[in-house]
């Protein structure tokens, strides 16, 4: 599918957009893709020097956080650098703005108040649904402050795109001016990646069987479950466990744990040796397990689905809304306690052939999560926007008790 309108794309995010350790890889593999269609590409870095973000946490933020000392709000959530971000993407309109362009901003939490050209959002999910679910509380008044400015942000926004189906949804819901759109996830893939695997691990008999969970210190809870499950294991099924994101220093195995577990830390794909030891992982797991309560590294499970990895995964409403409330390439926790995850491990350990069709099922099943495939979608909903009367002064934010 060709695109009829969009000639120029203006490109903005927190940091370097070619810098491919920014933000899951997305700013990058987005421009890899918009640069190899032959789209004119200007990249707007939107982060405030070092020392701006330096004097704010010394001074508002070190006040604020007395007044909200759980608060989550940072310099990068703060009224400071919606400001200056805000006058940033105005900047970047009335520079390169013209016929055919359209500016992306890789956050929800800010967009242009003069659109004269079609302002795309692109995130994963929203400050709001953050701090409710991810943090399980509600917000406090410093955060209220930041969800409105977001709010505000998407609304006067022409556009905005969702990694995930639920998180659109909902925004929907909440935000009903708004235009809240999910078209598709997509495989985080290194240009320079090797391919996957010709057949399913399980097709080839081998022992240990490899495990492997992707996540950070924050996912500590999933890992720590995960290992007390590995504990109960029958004697004689053999496993090894790669841990990827958590450092040894940032984690203690048990030592009375008789599986072999190993922590390589973040692994990042711009060291050609770092990018070689994570795919070789994802190319040899049998199963990558999820066995946080609340949330999973989705984009890594998208992966190593791509290279033939059957899934174990407890059952939040994101997945299933991505893959369905039955799922053919491994299975859902029944329920999130070390039993249950033990008993799951042994049922798709012990049926290699079943184990096999389930690899290669999540194989098929993430194969047409392209970046090509993405950004003709969103060219589309582009195209399919209403034609604007000419410059306008959009909405303003709502008033609120803000986080300065």
């Amino acid at each position: 599918m060709k695109n009829r309108s969009v000639r120029r794309v203006i490109l903005c995010a927190d940091g370097d957009s070619r810098d491919i350790d920014l933000w899951s890889n997305i700013p990058f593999l987005l421009s890899a893709e918009l640069e190899r269609r032959g789209t004119e590409l200007i990249v707007i870095n939107l982060q405030v020097p070092w020392l701006i973000r330096r004097f704010w946490r010394y001074s508002l933020g070190a006040r604020h956080k007395l007044r909200h000392w759980h608060t989550s709000v940072d310099f990068y959530r703060s009224r400071t650098n919606h400001w200056l971000t805000s006058w940033r993407l105005n900047r970047a309109v009335r520079r390169h703005g013209g016929p055919d362009t359209i500016l992306i901003n890789l956050s929800i939490s800010g967009a242009p108040t003069r659109c004269t050209i079609p302002v795309v959002l692109l995130s994963d999910w929203s400050y709001h649904y953050y701090v409710t679910e991810r943090l399980g509380r509600q917000p406090d008044r410093a955060e209220k402050a930041t969800i409105d400015r977001d709010n505000a942000a998407m609304a006067r926004a022409n556009l905005v795109i969702l990694l995930f189906p639920e998180s659109a949804a909902r925004l929907q819901r909440q935000i009903p001016s708004g235009r809240f759109r999910f078209i598709g996830h997509v495989i985080n893939d290194h240009p320079q990646a090797p391919p996957p695997p010709q057949q399913p691990p399980a097709a080839t008999p081998h022992s240990p069987s490899r495990l492997l969970f992707v996540g950070r210190p924050r996912y500590s809870e999933g890992l720590e479950l995960l290992l007390q499950a590995l504990a109960q294991l029958p004697a004689d099924l053999q496993v090894e466990l790669d841990v990827i994101g958590i450092n040894p220093h940032e984690f203690t195995t048990p030592s009375e744990l008789q599986t072999v577990v190993r922590l390589h830390g973040y692994l990042s794909k711009a060291d050609s040796a770092q990018r070689t030891t994570y795919y070789t992982l994802l190319n040899q797991a049998d199963l990558v397990i999820n066995a946080s309560s609340r949330w999973g590294g989705v984009s890594a499970t998208v992966e190593a689905m791509h290279r033939r990895t059957a899934v174990l995964t407890a059952p939040y409403a994101e997945f299933q809304a991505l893959f369905g409330n039955s799922i053919p390439f491994g299975a859902y926790f029944g329920e999130v306690t070390h039993s249950a995850v033990a008993a799951a491990i042994t049922a798709q350990l012990q049926d290699p052939v079943r184990l096999a069709e389930q690899q290669q099922a999540a194989h098929q099943d993430v194969n047409g999560f392209t970046w090509e495939v993405f950004v003709d979608r969103l060219f589309s909903e582009v195209d399919a926007l209403p034609p604007k009367p000419g410059p306008t002064r959009c909405a303003s934010p709502a008033n609120s008790e803000a986080f300065h």
